[in-house]
């Protein structure tokens, strides 16, 4: 194929890589899971009045899949993170906690925790995610319909050899990038099954160690004037 023709097919990949690439991180900030890219909106402003990346004046660690660990690097830019994180993340539960490092000294930092996924939440991550899924394939339907469109005229100049293969090659791209739309959805979708199926069963837990707590000596006998 000719250059300008590899030059057209390589842009209409980056645009589908791209079209999926805003997918996912909307998907990302759907969080069931911490999800450390989720927190890359927030914008830190600090004394200065200057905006700055929370990487930038923080460490941001996992302790597992439920939890972010935020430390800042300047323990009197804390307030401002909290500010910033909950800004564009107020479902997240927090608890600033702190503990002596490795030398010593004192770290001030914050525990993030993911909020449970009741069937409530369940229900509305689905038929977000369902949307974004769709909104997805309609930006990847049209940018594949554009390209072939444009494709007829530039076409006519090549040999019909190479024609019908930069037609097929778009034509799998498109394909592709559909495919993996619907693997990230799928993906989505079950870790927001795991994350309910998780709720229910700390609810379940929860409820067991209720019921092993309960005085069933007072619970069980009727009332007698004489306790009182």
């Amino acid at each position: 194929m000719n250059n300008y023709v590899n030059a057209e097919i390589t842009v209409f990949q980056q645009k589908m890589n791209g079209y999926l690439m805003l997918f996912n991180y909307r998907m990302m900030n759907l969080c069931v899971k911490a999800e450390p890219a989720s927190l890359m909106p927030a914008s830190i402003v600090l004394e200065d009045g200057a905006a700055y990346n929370i990487e930038d004046v923080a460490n941001i660690n996992k302790p597992d899949d439920y939890h972010f660990k935020v430390t800042p690097k300047n323990k009197n830019n804390m307030m401002p993170i909290l500010e910033a994180v909950f800004a564009i993340h107020p479902e997240f539960e927090m608890e600033e906690k702190q503990e002596k490092n490795a030398f010593n000294e004192v770290e001030h930092f914050v525990i993030y925790s993911m909020p449970e996924v009741d069937k409530e939440r369940r229900d509305l991550l689905n038929e977000t995610t369902t949307s974004f899924h769709k909104e997805c394939l309609a930006r990847l339907d049209l940018e594949y319909a554009s390209q072939s469109a444009s494709f007829v005229s530039v076409l006519a100049s090549v040999p019909a050899e190479e024609a019908e293969e930069a037609k097929d090659t778009i034509s799998e791209i498109y394909d592709k990038a559909k495919e993996n739309a619907d693997e990230m959805l799928k993906a989505k979708l079950t870790e927001i099954e795991d994350g309910y199926q998780r709720y229910l069963q700390q609810k379940e837990d929860r409820e067991a160690q209720a019921a092993n707590e309960f005085d069933f000596s007072k619970g069980m006998r009727p009332n007698n004037p004489l306790d009182e």
